[in-house]
């Protein structure tokens, strides 16, 4: 399947919402399908911001190191998400460190480029305002429902929007499950028992990395 620039921009969740005028123009100052190679600092603390990223294919863990240097997973980008938005509109380094965990294709738009249009196009600036506010107010909400959830329940809340991203109830966990451990702040020891209860709450089934979520746990929007 031939990759699709003007897709790939609007699939963006900063950009969803826009008009196809407004994704057209995102589009001409866009980047398309970088190859970078498994292995790869896409960036470091103390590295400026200066784009944003879509993933396209492959995936890039986004990580800190404790004085120890031990890796503490903050989250994991696969095909469709985005990172460093920010660099769209504040000139400040990054905070973290993100590497590619495989071969990995980028899409990007710069700092320089989408600051330029933005003095173009002040329209755009005004629907973007709209998007990025219903976009924090879903955030806030996301937060104060999951800011004070035990591991079991957080395992279950991270299974349901995969779910809701993936469009079905039946899907393959997108990360290795120590890298999930890392990213819900559990031992994998944890995060076994946590699947295990879930399975005996028959709220999923588990085959491997395959998840089912059952009836009771299943949200049924999409």
């Amino acid at each position: 399947m031939s990759h699709s620039a003007f897709k790939c921009v609007q699939s963006a969740s900063i950009f969803q919402g826009l008009s196809d005028d407004d994704i057209t123009a995102l589009t001409k100052i866009s980047v398309h399908q970088q190859l970078v190679p498994k292995g790869t600092v896409l960036y470091a603390p103390t590295t400026m911001l200066n784009r944003m990223m879509i993933i396209d294919q492959g995936r890039v863990k986004v990580y800190q190191l404790n004085e120890n240097g031990k890796e503490k997973i903050l989250y994991m980008l696969r095909p469709g998400a985005i990172d460093s938005e920010a660099a769209l509109f504040a000139q400040r380094p990054h905070f973290n460190y993100a590497e590619t965990v495989e071969d990995t294709r980028i899409c990007s738009i710069s700092s320089h480029d989408f600051q330029g249009l933005l003095q173009q196009m002040p329209t755009l600036a005004l629907n973007l305002l709209n998007v990025l506010g219903d976009r924090l107010t879903a955030l806030e909400s996301m937060s104060a429902l999951t800011s004070n959830l035990g591991s079991k329940q957080r395992l279950l809340t991270y299974l349901q929007q995969v779910s809701q991203e993936n469009q079905q109830t039946h899907f393959e966990l997108p990360v290795k499950k120590k890298e999930l451990a890392s990213y819900l702040g559990v031992t994998p020891e944890t995060l076994s028992r946590q699947f295990k209860l879930l399975e005996q709450d028959a709220l999923i089934a588990v085959h491997g990395r395959e998840i089912t979520l059952l009836p009771a746990a299943a949200v049924n929007d999409f």
